[in-house]
């Protein structure tokens, strides 16, 4: 849930911020940290593509309405590392689900190969979610989460999780620190090619304690983190996917049509090539998500006019397909 005054008050006054006395390596700044800053050099890349699949802002409560805070393309980029601004975040809500694409393959590298960001305001309060990768989009794998937190008493929507607890969990560390995952823990599975991760799929954790809402760990733990949060901006709150460790052999074909872009960096125009006559929709996007032009056309190659937009990076979407376009000037 994204968070506001109101959150970081009932933080403070409940005293709630953990030591840091499980077994997993604590907040961010803490020894053996192992959290990645929106700004390492370490960063090869970003998610290209984002579909998210909206949950309830409280699964408990018959007919209650769907998150609708931020937008599929917040997910696209770099990561902003703001605590709240619909243009940079994009809510789950209860159990909600957010699929990225890259346009290279994540592969499996020395140390961790990708890092997911959220955006909690302080080291505790925690909205987590689960992640599972795929190589073709059908079979998922999911990273085997731990969470040693207490189940006694349930985390109420202003608490606090001490990430010493939690393991192999997105949203773990502050906002501007991504949370990493390594693929060769993966090794074992089944149906994927660690070496040719296309998608990353993120599945919010309900944090009730109560069976019959709540979601569990890889061990049988029920998980608890803030629960309820009902607001348009409940549940994990995706900021980005960074990339540590890419294929820069292969493009993988994870959309039809496939399009080509040229030249890029463009200045004025850009042509795209595109692999079939159906007609086509174009959209181009800013770095925080913001829909910056759009256009229709037919045929297999159009050129189109972007003489508008300033110097810069942008993502170009052409139906399922997601590319990056550099303005020059």
């Amino acid at each position: 849930m994204t968070k506001n005054v109101f959150f970081i008050a009932a933080t403070l006054l409940l005293g709630l911020t953990a030591q840091g006395q499980g077994q997993f390596c604590g907040a961010v700044g803490t020894e053996g940290c192992n959290a990645v800053s929106k700004d390492s050099s370490a960063i090869v890349g970003w998610a290209t593509g984002c579909v998210v699949t909206r949950g309830p802002q409280n699964i408990a409560v018959d007919g209650s309405p769907l998150v609708s805070y931020g937008s599929s393309h917040c997910g696209i980029g770099p990561a902003e590392g703001v605590t709240h601004d619909t243009s940079a975040l994009v809510s789950l809500g209860d159990g909600g689900t957010a699929l990225l694409t890259f346009a290279h393959p994540i592969k499996n590298g020395l140390g961790p190969d990708f890092a997911v960001f959220e955006n909690p305001v302080t080291d505790y309060f925690l909205e987590m979610a689960f992640v599972e990768v795929s190589t073709d989009g059908e079979r998922f794998v999911r990273f085997p989460a731990t969470s040693l937190t207490q189940t006694e008493v349930q985390i109420g929507n202003g608490g606090s999780v001490d990430p010493t607890n939690v393991n192999n969990l997105a949203g773990k560390f502050k906002v501007g620190y991504g949370t990493p995952f390594d693929l060769e823990e993966l090794r074992d599975s089944a149906g994927i090619d660690i070496d040719s991760i296309v998608y990353v799929r993120l599945v919010d954790v309900v944090g009730s304690i109560d069976p019959q809402y709540g979601t569990y760990d890889a061990y049988g733990h029920i998980i608890n983190d803030p629960y309820p949060t009902p607001f348009w901006s409940s549940g994990f709150d995706l900021d980005a996917v960074a990339v540590l460790n890419q294929r820069t052999n292969a493009i993988a074909d994870v959309d039809t049509p496939r399009v080509n872009l040229y030249p890029n960096p463009a200045t004025n125009r850009v042509t795209l090539s595109v692999d079939s006559t159906q007609q086509h929709s174009a959209t181009i996007y800013d770095m925080r998500g913001r829909e910056v032009l759009r256009t229709s056309f037919s045929g297999m190659t159009y050129q189109m006019n972007i003489e508008n937009l300033a110097a810069g990076v942008y993502m170009l979407r052409v139906d399922g397909t997601t590319s990056k376009l550099v303005v020059s000037r």
